[in-house]
């Protein structure tokens, strides 16, 4: 593979690694300053779990806080889609070709997500593990899983991202490409079920368990389209 990227394209990518890899670390900062707000308020719900992110605050619990607690939620919420669309933005800034803004895309949000837990481990010593719940996501509603499971679709994100840069498409139907897309997007569905399932039980607690044969399929759907639509061979010069 390394031989088949352009010196063009590793400037590139190195471009694109260096910023996801700081806003990474912006956001895992981000998360240690709040945590540090929201201890005193968890301190008095859930005095045993006060430094853990689960079990999740009601709104009433942040809205008792003050107005300056729940207002930061609101405000993480935008931070959080403001990070994403920079992610996007940068991706379509550096393609120069037929799919390359959806594998720079990828290959950053990966970057991103991975290099977020590896600084909250450096910064704080947390997750205490791959098992470790998670607030992934607030929008729409909060989703929560263990901490292996978005660093595993991280993980398949970025193999999928440097295929695709590494091989040049070849042509594919519109038919074809558009069963790939919805078996991609019909893996994400499921993913993003597996976890959302959960949300209600994590009010007040911590989940039974993470429902991860929805996760497991989703995970497989999500692949399997990624990698038709991004790794199918060119056939030129056959």
């Amino acid at each position: 593979m390394a031989k088949t990227l352009r010196p063009s394209l590793w400037m590139r990518l190195a471009a694109l690694t260096v910023l996801a890899a700081a806003l990474g670390y912006i956001e895992a900062s981000i998360v240690v300053y709040l945590r540090e707000v929201i201890v005193p308020v968890r301190q008095l719900h859930y005095p045993d779990a006060a430094r853990e992110v689960l079990p999740l605050l009601t709104l009433a619990q942040l809205t008792q806080a003050g107005p300056e607690v729940a207002r930061l939620l609101n405000l993480e919420r935008v931070r959080e889609l403001a990070a994403v669309i920079v992610l996007a933005a940068m991706a379509l800034g550096l393609r120069r070709r037929r799919g390359e803004g959806l594998a720079f895309f990828m290959i950053g949000f990966a970057v991103w997500d991975i290099l977020y837990y590896v600084f909250l481990k450096v910064l704080i010593d947390w997750p205490a593990s791959p098992a470790t719940w998670d607030v992934l996501y607030l929008v729409p509603i909060p989703w929560v899983a263990p901490v292996w499971a978005p660093v595993a679709v991280s993980l398949t994100l970025l193999i999928a991202g440097l295929v695709a840069l590494a091989r040049r498409r070849g042509e594919i139907s519109a038919a074809a490409k558009l069963i790939a897309s919805l078996t991609a997007l019909a893996g994400v569905a499921l993913i993003l079920v597996s976890f959302m399932l959960r949300v209600r039980q994590a009010v007040g607690g911590v989940p039974e368990g993470f429902d991860w044969p929805w996760f497991l399929a989703g995970w497989l759907l999500g692949a399997a389209g990624l990698f038709w639509l991004t790794a199918r061979p060119s056939t030129r010069g056959r």
